[in-house]
C-alpha cells in the first residue's frame, strides 16, 4: 500500500463518517419558541421581605410610633464599587460626629497617600448624611 493509497482510504473514510454524521442528525428540526406569555414555572429565586421584629403590643411605648427599623449605615459608591462610610473609618454604624472626625484623623495619619481621597469621601459622605 503506498502512501496515495492510504490517502485515499482516509479520505473516503473521513467523508463517510461526516456523511453518517449529517443523516444521524435527522435532518432540519424547528427551533425552540419563546412564550413570552406563558407562566414561569420556576421557582422565585428572591423570597418577600419579612416584615421587621416589633415589640409586643405589651412593652411598647404610648407615644412612640414602632414602625420601620432605621438603618445607621451610610452607603457611598467610590471606583464603581459601594462601600460603607462607617466601616472605612473604622467606626460603628452611627457614631457622633466627634468619634467620627477622630477615626478620620487617625486614618489620614496611618493611611498612603493613595488612600487619602478614599478616606475623604467616607468622612464627607458621613457629614452630609
Amino acid at each position: 500500500m503506498n502512501s496515495q493509497d492510504f490517502l485515499t482510504l482516509n479520505l473516503v473514510g473521513a467523508g463517510a463518517f461526516v456523511f453518517w454524521y449529517l443523516l444521524s442528525r435527522g435532518g432540519s428540526r424547528r427551533p425552540t419558541q419563546l412564550n413570552m406569555a406563558a407562566k414561569d414555572s420556576a421557582p422565585s429565586l428572591i423570597t418577600s421581605e419579612e416584615p421587621p421584629q416589633t415589640l409586643e403590643p405589651s412593652r411598647r411605648h404610648p407615644d412612640v410610633e414602632h414602625k420601620k427599623v432605621k438603618s445607621l449605615n451610610v452607603m457611598f459608591n467610590y471606583n464603581g464599587h459601594s462601600w460603607d462610610a462607617y466601616e472605612v473609618l473604622g467606626v460603628p454604624a452611627g457614631a457622633s460626629i466627634k468619634l467620627v472626625t477622630e477615626a478620620y484623623q487617625t486614618a489620614l495619619r496611618r493611611c498612603d497617600r493613595e488612600s487619602i481621597e478614599f478616606i475623604e469621601t467616607a468622612y464627607k459622605t458621613i457629614l452630609n448624611k
